[in-house]
């Protein structure tokens, strides 16, 4: 049944990726052999590079065209060799291609409107209450209309007069927190609730009571009493006497007393960086002075927040209060207001992706493509599932047989296809899972099939992402061609040049005359930062003191004082070695150096010559592995027919 499974539900990831691109276009523009290679491919790689390619190397068209040939040949060859057949390309080009085909399952007006929404929201705090009634999140129908109509009838009465909203709160909530509270939950701003209710929260009218809203916890009515301008954010220090949890009065009257101390203390002008430093009990704050990072609402005990953003001016501080950690007093440092539209924007991206509106974007995607594709389901014969399975299947230990006979019914249609109730019960059965058991068999077989229709969308979709996206298969054909083009490049020339010791020597010694010194002169150039010490070096280097020990002496009080470089310099590669080019000895030079004074001690000139191996190595095997391309790229052109419609090539040299 896996295999069943997997067939239905991948059927069109098996889609070729040739396969598609026969529908690239009719114009042919050269054959390797038998494989077709189209203008639009080549049009779109063209521009794509023109612009890099015209600032660093300009090429004609026919040069461009050259060079594509001699690409496409290379990953001809890759082909013939089998690399695109390996475990580890195809790993590389399928993670590849899932990271470009990301996009496309993300509706970008939704996701700017979320994060317009987001910003408005900013602008705002509110205060809300709940009274929520529980719901699984993968609810059946029934179960959902049953608690759907408890709370309705919950509003009513409320609405009726026959109880008020705190009341209700208090008796049915299953927010026990906020219940104790008659269902308040204080201010809050946006990402500080789950979407939904944050929603709810915003657009009801303050003092009215909103329908029911659904969220993964259940089913929620929102009361709203008020709303204010952003806080935004403060950023404050503190300083804290602690009291125990269980403290007696004695202790909280020590403790109130030391904080009234520090007090009379701060308003004497005493440093409230030291007092915290030395009297709060936040050590972890009192190190840093008592500052805490910046913060928003909902982030501290509301007492202290009120306290905190109480207060306007900086360097002002509070008279001390109490929390249920201590006793406090708080000094202002800096007030942050709701920062611009376009400086919040990445934060606000960022959020919206880990929160659930993020989901939004996804959802939008998915109903698009149930609408194009004409999908239609039918929940009679879903609900029938629930009935035919055990309650052996909560427990991972369902083994049916025969269901595919007894259970034909359809259960959705999509894109011309028709899915049966045994292809969703094919798919639950790799889905038992052991922590079902709080599950009722309906929740499971709804979180199935929604789970199941969009694995299913989601995979056809992607599977004609090629076809439908032209702009996407360019992408993905230069990504698997570019990577087999590593591949083969790697293993012909790059790798062959460096592993190749004997080949590599010979073409050294074949081309000898390529690697020549100019004429060369071993010199020390010292530069020295100060004209006092610049004449004492001078002095000093006259007397054949080595540079070594002058700067190990006279940078013992400033590290940069002196600086000197040692080597052998080749002519016309150093602007400071060839002013000096000819003379002995020590040389001054007449102008400074970045307004440092320059001194050359030449050593020794060193005439033109070759080049030993080692000392040119790197180029060598540069040089190497262009030569081993260059025969390589031959042998391919004789080993494969090129056959370029020149008309075609023509034709679309008018539009470069």
């Amino acid at each position: 049944m896996t295999k069943k499974l997997l067939t239905t539900v991948l059927l069109f990831v098996s889609i070729t990726f040739s396969a598609l691109s026969q529908k690239n276009s009719s114009k042919i523009l050269f054959t390797i052999d038998n494989e077709q290679v189209y203008a639009d491919e080549f049009l779109a790689i063209y521009r794509k590079n023109r612009d890099i390619g015209q600032q660093l190397d300009p090429k004609s068209p026919e040069e461009y065209l050259r060079m594509y040939i001699d690409f496409k040949l290379k990953v001809k060859e890759a082909r013939t060799q089998g690399l695109d057949t390996s475990e580890n390309y195809r790993n590389e080009f399928n993670t590849y291609r899932a990271s470009l085909a990301k996009p496309y399952f993300v509706d970008n007006t939704v996701n700017e409107a979320l994060v317009q929404e987001a910003y408005q929201r900013m602008q705002k705090d509110i205060r809300a209450g709940h009274i929520m009634l529980e719901l699984p999140q993968n609810a059946g129908p029934s179960d959902t209309l049953k608690v759907y109509n408890e709370i309705m009838k919950l509003r009513q009465d409320i609405l009726a007069g026959k109880i008020t909203f705190e009341e209700a709160a208090q008796k049915y909530s299953k927010d026990t927190y906020s219940a104790r509270q008659g269902g308040d939950l204080g201010f809050f701003t946006v990402f500080n609730m789950v979407y939904p209710f944050e929603t709810a929260a915003y657009n009801t009218p303050i003092g009215q009571i909103s329908l029911p809203i659904r969220t993964q916890f259940g089913y929620h009515l929102v009361k709203k009493y008020e709303e204010r301008p952003a806080r935004g954010q403060v950023e404050v220090a503190h300083i804290m006497i602690s009291v125990p949890q269980n403290a007696d009065s004695s202790q909280i009257a020590e403790a109130e007393k030391k904080i009234y101390e520090i007090f009379e203390r701060i308003k004497n002008f005493e440093s409230f960086e030291a007092l915290a430093r030395q009297y709060s009990d936040d050590k972890a704050s009192g190190r840093n002075g008592g500052k805490l990072p910046p913060f928003g609402i909902n982030v501290m005990v509301k007492e202290f927040e009120d306290k905190a953003f109480s207060l306007s001016v900086p360097s002002t501080y509070t008279e001390p209060f109490r929390t249920q950690y201590g006793f406090h007093i708080v000094q202002l440092i800096k007030k942050y207001p709701i920062p611009s539209f376009e400086d919040a924007r990445k934060e606000l991206e960022v959020k919206i992706q880990r929160d659930g509106r993020g989901n939004l974007s996804r959802e939008a995607v998915l109903e698009r493509l149930k609408r194009e594709n004409n999908y239609q389901d039918y929940p009679k014969n879903i609900n029938a599932i629930a009935k035919f399975l055990k309650p052996a299947y909560l427990k991972n230990e369902w083994n049916p047989e025969n269901y595919d006979r007894k259970m034909k019914k359809p259960i959705f249609t999509f894109a011309g296809k028709t899915f049966k109730q045994s292809d969703l019960i094919d798919f639950m059965l790799l889905n038992q899972a052991q922590d079902a058991k709080s599950e009722t068999l309906e929740r499971e077989v709804w979180k199935n099939f929604h789970r199941f229709v969009e694995t299913y969308i989601f995979s056809y979709e992607d599977s004609r992402l090629e076809e439908k996206y032209p702009e996407f298969r360019y992408l993905v054909n230069e990504y698997r061609d570019g990577i087999l083009l590593f591949e083969i490049m790697e293993k012909e020339v790059w790798g062959k040049a460096i592993k190749d010791s004997i080949g590599l020597n010979e073409f050294f010694r074949n081309n000898q005359s390529k690697y020549q010194w100019k004429e060369r002169m071993r010199a020390t150039i010292v530069k020295v930062t100060t004209d006092a010490i610049a004449r004492q070096v001078e002095k000093e280097l006259k007397r054949n003191v080595p540079i070594d020990t002058l700067a190990a002496r006279f940078n013992k009080i400033n590290p940069l004082e002196i600086s000197f470089e040692k080597g052998i310099f080749e002519r016309g590669t150093n602007h400071i070695i060839d002013s000096v080019w000819g003379k002995k000895g020590l040389n001054k030079l007449v102008n400074k150096e970045d307004d440092r004074s320059v001194f050359v001690i030449i050593q020794e000139y060193l005439p033109a010559g070759p080049k030993t191996f080692e000392e040119t190595r790197g180029i060598v095997i540069t040089d190497y592995q262009n030569y081993l391309e260059k025969v390589w790229l031959e042998s391919l052109r004789k080993k494969y027919t090129v056959t370029l419609n020149q008309e075609v090539f023509d034709s679309i040299v008018k539009e470069l």
